[in-house]
């Protein structure tokens, strides 16, 4: 914590931007998803096509983000249960 405090005395810190918006750029397929009852859950994308949540860190890290949050804005088991994955909240 101090680093980044220290940091924060020094310079603003920049954080990613919006990684739902960024993911509904790639069009993805329900396939992507991991089929059509998992379809929309986009913090399931973490283990069916990481390369998409990568490529998203990338870019901003790119850009000049110094901080990147992880896809797991609404990864709580009851959210992941809507979609059936409630027993995968830990690896989500």
């Amino acid at each position: 914590m101090s680093r980044f405090l220290d940091t924060l005395a020094e310079r603003v810190i920049i954080y990613d931007g919006a990684t739902g918006t960024n993911i509904q750029s790639y069009q993805l397929s329900a396939e992507d998803y991991g089929g059509q009852a998992t379809e929309g859950c986009n913090e399931y994308l973490v283990l069916t096509k990481p390369s998409v949540i990568e490529e998203i860190h990338e870019g901003f890290l790119e850009a000049g983000s110094d901080i990147i949050e992880t896809d797991s804005f609404t990864a709580s088991r009851l959210k992941l249960d809507e979609y059936g994955l409630g027993a995968l909240t830990h690896e989500v």
